[in-house]
């Protein structure tokens, strides 16, 4: 949690010990009002060792990162019922309290609070057993007091932890009572009699205790045994509930970072880390401590896997695994379980502890084995989703793109055969009205946007035949300065004379010309149509074995995140210069599909000081051409050669000139 709610929640706890000072304080002073007697200082010391000894023989429930610890301290608490009064045996259980909680390495908040627990209780409790007036240890009566008094006490306490373990997990103070109280009532109730019976028996002098030891040693172990069920009960509550608080997590990352969450909590541990590959294939974590949940760095994610490697189901001290030693400065022990799913691939749970490594470290493991491989389902399960929503978002962003291309297509359609059929319908109500001037003008005209038509015709059906493995390849000798000099002349009304050519050294290159002759020819015409001034370079130079073709304009560029989108089918990222000027989108697509076909690599970088750079990379010899499979498109006699400028091809074959391309 935040570092202010961190405080918040230390001074919380600081006003509960602080009511637990004061009723301590409140009843000590009835004590000494009553004349209560203290108690001799050797019995004080000789309670104390034996609150010391029990103590050691703790029993705990884990609810999340903190537990109830359960004693048989009960069996001295009625002992010391009888020999002490309520101040010295308060006294000798909150001394007892500080010497084991400072062996067991315990936080200073958390040493003050148990000490200051234990005052409170057993002053209460002694108190109101002495209040009776009851002594003797042959009497029922006194019994009867004392194991109510231990019950007192016992209340007292788990209500004090439940209090504390309530504001610190946030949980309800109903549910955390009702979990830990009847265990608590439990080891009271064994171990109490215990000790009433020993005084009793020593009586009759010290070699009659020593009958109690079968006995004591079956409640230990039955005792033991009952919370060991108890907190296994638990356990697999804390795995079912954890399990149904991340049944929904569908998001990626959501899932790391709940996922982190419950294994801290599983595991009682500070901090918690999560690793899992991605929809692409890449490791990502996520952490979860008490500043609440973030991503992890690479780095951290590569350590946490060498360590999960290295100690499998294992819980091992920090300072025993290099792996991860810098990750967590206050880490006392860490444990590590992993799993694996054919749809989530591998995923990672760690989780760091404040202590040691202790008693319950294989149960803390286990529990986080079986909560791994819940987890990978959840991995699995959002990555599914993830590819789902990604697909879901492509597809419909593609519906937009055909929409549009739809649109574009329609204009570049419409228009040419709007302009055909106006120019023929003119010349059929006025041929007789027009001069030869006007009529060669109209025909000129049809003419021109008849093969803009057919130009249009032609690129989408090489779309559709470089898709169906349908576009045949012709190798032969390319003089590159012939090929840009008619490149130069079918361009010059569009390009206004800014196109400069230069071809250096590079005489010919064995090619497909009509192909090449396309893609050098659409490039030009885009950086004429979006770079409106600066000069345009037509480039070939020799790089190794291989030939590149450069057309470099000076315009306002493409961003970066788009460069490699305008190769994309339908994509045009600037509608309305598209409304303007023409185009489908299909422009540069086809220019990437025809370099694949080429053997080719096409890319398209920043231009120094503004503008794109087109680069055409071929190699000097191609592979050999691949054959037109049988169901190719025929190819058309040479009558059919459409001429575009000085570019000859052949429509039937599909490799007309492209249109003018969209960016």
């Amino acid at each position: 949690m935040p570092r202010r709610s961190l405080g918040r929640l230390e001074r919380r706890i600081s006003v509960v010990i602080a009511a637990q000072l004061a009723l301590a304080s409140l009843f000590a002073a009835l004590a000494v009002a009553h004349r209560e007697r203290i108690g001799a200082a050797g019995a004080i010391l000789a309670l104390t060792a034996a609150f010391v000894v029990t103590g050691a023989l703790d029993m705990s429930l884990e609810l999340r990162r903190h537990r109830f610890t359960f004693t048989l301290g009960d069996a001295v608490l009625v002992v010391g019922f009888f020999v002490v009064g309520p101040i010295g045996l308060a006294i000798a259980f909150a001394g007892a309290e500080a010497v084991n909680m400072t062996a067991q390495r315990r936080g200073a908040l958390k040493t003050v609070f148990n000490v200051a627990n234990r005052l409170a209780a057993t002053t209460v409790a002694a108190s109101a057993f002495a209040a009776l007036g009851l002594t003797s240890v042959h009497d029922l009566r006194a019994w009867a007091a004392a194991l109510a008094a231990a019950l007192c006490f016992s209340l007292l306490d788990v209500v004090s932890t439940a209090t504390v373990v309530t504001l610190a997990e946030g949980a309800r103070f109903r549910d955390v009572l009702a979990r830990s109280l009847s265990t608590g009532v439990l080891a009271t109730l064994a171990a109490a009699p215990l000790g009433l019976l020993a005084l009793d028996l020593s009586t009759h002098g010290p070699v009659a205790v020593l009958l109690l030891a079968p006995i004591a040693i079956a409640v230990v172990c039955n005792s033991r045994y009952a919370v060991a069920q108890r907190d296994e009960h638990l356990r697999f509550e804390r795995l079912y509930a954890s399990s149904a608080r991340t049944a929904g997590l569908v998001a990626f990352e959501d899932a790391l970072c709940g996922l982190a969450v419950e294994a801290r909590s599983l595991a009682t541990g500070t901090v918690a880390l999560c690793c899992a590959t991605d929809v692409d294939g890449t490791w990502m974590g996520a952490w979860a401590d008490d500043a609440g949940t973030r991503l992890a760095t690479p780095d951290a994610v590569e350590r946490a896997l060498a360590f999960a490697g290295r100690y499998a189901e294992q819980e091992v001290t920090v300072d025993a695994a290099p792996e991860i030693a810098s990750l967590i400065a206050d880490a006392g022990s860490a444990l590590a379980a992993s799993s694996e799913h054919d749809k989530a691939g591998r995923v990672v749970l760690v989780v760091f502890r404040a202590g040691d490594s202790t008693e319950g470290a294989t149960s803390r493991v286990e529990t986080l084995t079986v909560f791994a491989n819940h987890a990978a389902l959840i991995v699995a399960n959002a990555r599914l989703h993830e590819e789902r929503a990604i697909a879901l978002a492509r597809q419909v962003d593609l519906n937009r793109q055909k929409d549009d291309f739809i649109a574009a297509v329609s204009h570049e359609l419409r228009t040419p055969l709007a302009v055909m059929l106006g120019s023929v319908h003119t010349l059929d109500r006025l041929k007789d009205r027009m001069s030869e001037e006007q009529r060669t003008r109209l025909f000129e005209m049809t003419i021109e946007q008849g093969g803009r038509l057919q130009r249009l015709i032609d690129e989408l059906l090489l779309v559709a035949a470089i898709d169906h493995a349908n576009a045949p390849r012709e190798a032969e000798p390319v003089e590159l300065g012939e090929l840009f000099a008619s490149i130069e002349l079918d361009t010059a009304a569009l390009s206004n004379g800014r196109l400069v050519i230069d071809t250096g050294d590079v005489g010919s290159v064995a090619t497909d010309r009509s192909k090449l002759a396309r893609i050098v020819l659409n490039l030009v015409e885009n950086a004429a149509k979006y770079a409106a001034t600066g000069p345009i370079e037509l480039r070939a130079a020799r790089v190794g074995t291989d030939v590149c073709v450069s057309v470099v304009d000076h315009g306002p560029g493409i961003p970066a995140a788009d460069r490699e989108r305008v190769f994309e089918r339908f994509v045009q990222l600037d509608q309305s210069s598209t409304r303007r000027q023409g185009g489908t989108g299909l422009g540069l697509h086809l220019c990437r599909q025809l370099t694949e076909v080429l053997d080719g690599h096409l890319t398209l970088t920043d231009t120094p000081g503004g503008g794109c750079t087109f680069s055409l990379t071929l190699p000097s010899r191609p592979a050999p051409a691949v054959a037109a499979p049988t169901d190719a498109p025929t190819p058309a006699a040479e009558t059919d050669v459409f001429i575009h400028g000085s570019v000859r091809v052949r429509p039937m074959e599909l490799d007309a000139p492209m249109t003018e391309p969209a960016r």
